[in-house]
């Protein structure tokens, strides 16, 4: 837009007009985008079976345990009929499930193959449906405090069963078999055992052997 201001003519872009509509093409591009990534394609998959069998069984350890390990991921994926968690929460009556991923935040608004909601496939009266939501919203709240004490719970086992690793593992790293035996002692000795028996040896051979080894290394100590 041209203006004349002061006697002189100059060029006044329409801000106002502009940003609007710049405002609204990025809104939209941004819908699009998101529109995109939600697009999931609908297929069996291993997870998904998983996850089908944790909400039919009501193992409600295995879907905090996939919400942990898969971010969460798990919960948008649609097998091939179109369905995913929250039809099969719904099918199987089950609020835990449910008040997780309405935690997650997983749409009841799509539609499966057939176009069914989640909620269509629930197989018992209307009443029952709202006590199943009744249950499952006060079981929301919780949540957050599952999903961290679970993490809690599952870095305590890990580190039990690295400790227990290690205490497995401490005997053989305290043998101290070439104790008193330089390297080409300890291979002649090798070899000499190898020699004896070509086969695979047998875990009381094994045994064994680190006794003998043992034995003739306290022995040199104490003849030095």
């Amino acid at each position: 837009e041209i203006k004349k201001e002061a006697g002189q003519w100059s060029l006044v872009p329409k801000v106002s007009f502009t940003r609007r509509s710049c405002g609204l093409m990025r809104g939209l591009l941004v819908i699009a985008l998101l529109g995109l990534c939600a697009a999931v394609e609908w297929k069996d998959s291993p997870m998904l079976s998983d996850t089908w069998r944790a909400v039919s069984t009501d193992d409600f350890d295995t879907l905090l345990a996939l919400t942990v390990s898969s971010s969460a991921s798990f919960v948008q994926q649609r097998a091939a009929d179109g369905r995913g968690a929250m039809w099969w929460a719904y099918e199987y009556r089950n609020p835990a499930a449910l008040a997780l991923f309405k935690h997650l935040s997983v749409s009841e608004e799509e539609r499966d193959a057939v176009g069914l909601l989640p909620s269509d496939v629930y197989p018992d009266s209307a009443e029952e449906l709202q006590e199943l939501l009744a249950d499952a919203d006060e079981r929301v709240a919780g949540i957050p405090a599952m999903l961290s004490q679970f993490v809690i719970t599952l870095e305590q086992m890990r580190k039990e069963q690295a400790e227990r690793f290690d205490e497995d593992l401490a005997p053989f790293e305290d043998a101290d078999l070439d104790a008193g035996l330089d390297d080409e002692e300890l291979d002649d000795e090798l070899e000499e055992e190898e020699e004896e028996d070509s086969g695979p040896p047998a875990p009381e051979d094994i045994a064994a052997r680190i006794a003998a080894l043992k034995a003739k290394a306290q022995k040199m100590k104490d003849e030095m």
